[in-house]
């Protein structure tokens, strides 16, 4: 069966979920989940994203999520693929995490932004985990009553602005949104999805449907990669050189001195930014898909705690993808 096409548009809303291999837990702890929402923020800062709404659930997620840049596959590769590799260190595992690759739905802001936001918040509730969503401590609900502090890169604004002008008595009429979504029963939207894709009222469904039919070639089609322009493996390792200020045969060694952290960062650039696999990484760097596991993870750690390297890293991007 054909996988729904990927259109990806700058400003786009849309319903992100992603979950378990053979649907075993993503989360074993608070630890984990706290990790994740780490991720989250990180990749969030990193591309862009405007984050409405989400929730952990034990295994699986929800997201919802604006993208300024039109660059979700990018940023969901990031978060899943980081978070599974600390996932696998913690408990010494390898392989996938996630079952497949994660779903996404184009959403039209106008008409589903505030019923996604309270079905998002309600999944706690549907399970049996809590009779309240607030209560619920892995998902944005509290933050939008006002019964807890909002993560660095949740944006309650926007919602909130529909249910007033004045933050307490949105948060309250909010509160009461969503509890009457559960004395509804928690309906869900997805009777109205059309072609696995789209969620939207009519018109907005055909000006969709026009821009994907006349979109290029780079709409992702069943057993094809991704299509989007790839960085050449050799330009990304000139850009790093230049940054550490190492010759490229110091980079490229399995212990490369002052190198070292650009050696990690050169790894997750390629991983990132030119659609390698951790093998075909491995094998340009002479080490195993674990080692470029932890070296990707190691990078990640340093990007978000050294502002030296994080500022390197923007501008080999900058650089590269001119």
């Amino acid at each position: 069966m054909a996988r729904p096409l990927r259109m990806e548009l700058p400003g786009a809303l849309y319903h992100v979920t992603a979950r378990g291999n053979e649907r075993k837990p993503i989360y074993r702890d608070e630890r984990d989940r706290r990790r994740f929402l780490e991720r989250l923020c990180a990749v969030a800062g990193g591309y862009r994203l405007v984050v409405h709404a989400y929730v952990l659930m034990r295994n699986h997620y929800h997201l919802l999520v604006e993208t300024p840049a039109a660059n979700l596959s990018r940023a969901m590769r990031q978060l899943n693929g980081v978070y599974t590799q600390d996932f696998n260190r913690r408990y010494r595992r390898a392989g996938h995490l996630f079952q497949g690759r994660y779903k996404a739905i184009l959403v039209d802001k106008d008409a589903y932004l505030l019923e996604l936001s309270r079905y998002i918040h309600l999944n706690p509730v549907r399970v049996g985990e809590v009779t309240r969503p607030w209560d619920f401590r892995w998902s944005s609900a509290a933050a939008f009553v006002g019964k807890g502090r909002p993560l660095e890169c949740l944006a309650v604004e926007e919602v909130l602005g529909h249910f007033g002008r004045r933050l307490p008595t949105a948060r309250r009429r909010y509160a009461e949104f969503l509890l009457d979504g559960v004395e509804k029963g928690g309906a869900t939207p997805w009777a109205a999805i059309e072609g696995q894709l789209l969620l939207g009222e009519r018109p907005w469904v055909e000006r969709m449907k026009r821009r994907l039919s006349h979109r290029p070639v780079a709409a992702e089609e069943t057993g094809r990669k991704e299509l989007s322009v790839r960085v050449p493996l050799s330009v990304v390792l000139t850009q790093v050189c230049r940054e550490a200020k190492v010759e490229r045969a110091t980079l490229l060694k399995r212990r490369g001195g002052r190198g070292s952290w650009a050696r990690g960062v050169a790894m997750a650039l390629a991983w990132d930014l030119c659609g390698l696999t951790q093998g075909e990484i491995g094998r340009a760097f002479g080490v195993g898909p674990y080692a470029v596991s932890k070296a990707v993870a190691r990078a990640v750690d340093l990007a978000l705690s050294k502002r030296r390297v994080a500022m390197a890293i923007k501008r080999i991007k900058s650089n590269v993808q001119m």
